[in-house]
């Protein structure tokens, strides 16, 4: 997706946009589909920079509740960068769960504890 499309979104598709994006990129990853894994982590990327840059980046917070685990952790990694206090408490909680996701809460709050977490 180019950045231009971005750009024109709304805020609402951005976020629905992130929120698809995440799904997809769990099923890819149980599917072993790098390549299409690759092409919905380019996308939640590109819409978050999109809300960034708009300053729009609180919009992600009410997915914080999802039933999607993976959205979950998505979204609180990246509220590392804007509203820690509410992505750290749901990190916590997936990194101790097994399987991906926990993994990835695990390292994420770990990189982001030690100053190293690069935000896209």
């Amino acid at each position: 997706m180019s950045a231009r499309k971005f750009q024109k979104a709304s805020i609402e598709e951005l976020v629905q946009w992130y929120a698809e994006s995440s799904v997809a990129y769990e099923q890819s990853l149980n599917a072993a589909d790098s390549r299409s894994a690759n092409r919905a982590a380019d996308k939640i990327s590109g819409a978050y920079r999109e809300l960034r840059s708009r300053s729009a980046t609180s919009h992600l917070i009410p997915l914080l509740k999802s039933e999607n685990e993976t959205v979950r952790t998505h979204v609180a990694a990246h509220a590392l960068e804007f509203a820690p206090e509410l992505g750290e408490p749901v990190l916590l909680w997936i990194a101790k769960r097994p399987g991906f996701n926990g993994i990835a809460a695990h390292y994420a709050l770990k990189a982001w504890r030690e100053g190293t977490l690069k935000f896209p």
